[in-house]
């Protein structure tokens, strides 16, 4: 958890998923959508998905310790089925190498399983990004680690987005990012959308 200076740095985010937590009308076999800004910024989401009944509970900027820190407070009043989980391009940004990442990885799936033992965890692979091009290799690695970890793991699946997102040169296609050239844009949703269909089959 070092890297959580500030614990209020979040706190409006938290409170806004709070009041979408009590506010979502369908308590029935609910997807909860949980993670960084690619998943707080996907708008569409419910659209994309229908007829699936998901909440959107990202928040931007967020890690894996984050993500740990705030499990208990945003979940206390949910019960999910599902849980689909993107997070760890920051991790990966600040620098933290695939091996630890891995580590946060298992402590997250840890607190999922303490308070829904028997839910379904879906992981969407870490993306690449043309701005963090220079961290390609250890997104990779930190997928393919993540994923042999899943294949131990009972009700666990990985959804994996990243390989749709590579050119022929095995690098980010920069058409599917917003000008930041990190996070996505409609273009870049449009085909997680799909894989996601895919996978839950739909």
């Amino acid at each position: 958890m070092e890297e959580l200076i500030d614990l209020n740095m979040f706190e409006d985010e938290i409170k806004i998923l709070e009041k979408r937590v009590l506010d979502h009308s369908n308590p029935d076999h609910i997807i909860a959508f949980y993670g960084s800004s690619s998943i707080r910024l996907w708008d569409t989401l419910e659209k994309d998905l229908v007829p699936l009944n998901v909440i959107n509970l990202g928040f931007g900027g967020s890690s894996f310790a984050w993500c740990i820190y705030y499990f208990t407070r945003v979940f206390r009043n949910l019960k999910p089925s599902e849980i689909v989980i993107y997070v760890g391009d920051n991790d990966l940004g600040k620098g933290i190498p695939p091996q630890k990442v891995l580590k946060k990885f298992s402590n997250l799936t840890n607190m999922v399983r303490l308070h829904f033992p028997k839910i379904k965890i879906h992981f969407i692979t870490i993306k690449p990004s043309p701005e963090r091009t220079y961290l390609i290799n250890e997104t990779f690695e930190t997928n393919r680690l993540i994923r042999k970890e899943i294949l131990k793991t009972d009700r666990a699946s990985m959804i994996n987005v990243f390989d749709s997102m590579l050119d022929a040169r095995g690098v980010a296609r920069p058409e599917l990012y917003q000008e930041d050239q990190l996070h996505l844009n409609e273009k870049g949703y449009k085909i997680w959308k799909g894989v996601l269909r895919r996978h839950f089959e739909i």
